[in-house]
């Protein structure tokens, strides 16, 4: 399966109030074991709106998953910095 990575935006368009405009991104590989990825999902509200019984159907399918290849799951986040200097 490709990852699609989120591009990094420009920095904010230049109005004359700022210099120095740059951009920068920082990407960070984290692994989450089950447990605790279920846990960030249960504290979704995507999650949180659902019956209690679907919503325990749904984490209970989710670490079958998970598990299967031996546990957790891999993840990537991003963070984009935009700096400018006032004039």
């Amino acid at each position: 399966m490709a990852v699609r990575r989120p591009p990094l935006r420009p920095p904010p368009r230049r109005d004359g109030r700022f210099t120095d405009l740059r951009a920068v991104r920082f990407r960070q590989e984290r692994r989450y074991d089950t447990g605790r990825y279920l846990g960030y999902l249960a504290s979704l509200s995507r999650c949180r709106v659902l019956p209690p019984d679907l919503s325990e159907q749904v984490l209970a399918e989710t670490a079958r998953v998970l598990e299967a290849p031996g546990g957790g799951i891999g993840t990537e986040h991003f963070s984009d910095l935009f700096l400018a200097r006032a004039r």
